[in-house]
């Protein structure tokens, strides 16, 4: 809980740092003789928010990205410590510090997401065909943490709910690869 108020001050304070009115070179005479303060000013607001919203946008990339290692970490585990024995240590560590913290990565991607979808739909004023495709891997991310709650509370039928969380968050990483790529 410690590090999600940590989290939210860093977003609130990134907010506010960032929404202060910057001076851009284009603004002043864009070949023309005169300074036309509404406009030069209503294109770069626009596109303020739009650029804070791609920056949440690619933390939360980062976040599911951090929170999905632990699944390639647990799965070739046996092997790198078979083949190298010496490096048994650190990679244990490695592993232990990634499950630890993969609640946390998870929760804040998916509310980096969500708030990201706020802002860029604020931004645009409407749904595009890109901002639908970003709503269901956020749908399919929220599925996937709340199978994930059930799965750190519940200890039964863990390899089936395993499998359906893995499941889920590779296709919202598959939606989100296309929300990517079509953006």
């Amino acid at each position: 809980m410690r590090y999600l108020k940590m989290f939210g001050i860093v977003l609130v304070v990134m907010f506010f740092l960032y929404d202060v009115n910057p001076i851009y070179a284009d603004d002043i005479f864009e070949g023309k003789d005169e300074y036309d303060e509404g406009n030069g000013r209503q294109q770069h607001e626009e596109g303020r928010y739009e650029d804070l919203g791609e920056l949440i946008g690619w933390c939360a990339f980062i976040g599911i990205g951090a929170a999905g290692m632990i699944f390639p970490i647990r799965t070739f585990l046996k092997s790198v410590i078979r083949t190298f024995p010496q490096s048994k240590g650190l990679y244990l560590y490695v592993a232990k510090l990634i499950g630890r913290y993969h609640i946390l990565f998870g929760t804040m991607a998916l509310l980096l997401g969500i708030g990201h979808g706020i802002i860029m739909y604020f931004n645009e004023g409407e749904l595009e065909n890109e901002g639908i495709i970003g709503l269901i891997a956020i749908i399919l991310l929220s599925i996937t943490a709340i199978i994930g709650m059930n799965l750190f509370n519940y200890r039964k039928n863990r390899s089936l709910m395993r499998t359906i969380h893995i499941s889920i968050a590779a296709l919202s990483v598959i939606t989100g690869g296309i929300h990517i790529f079509i953006s």
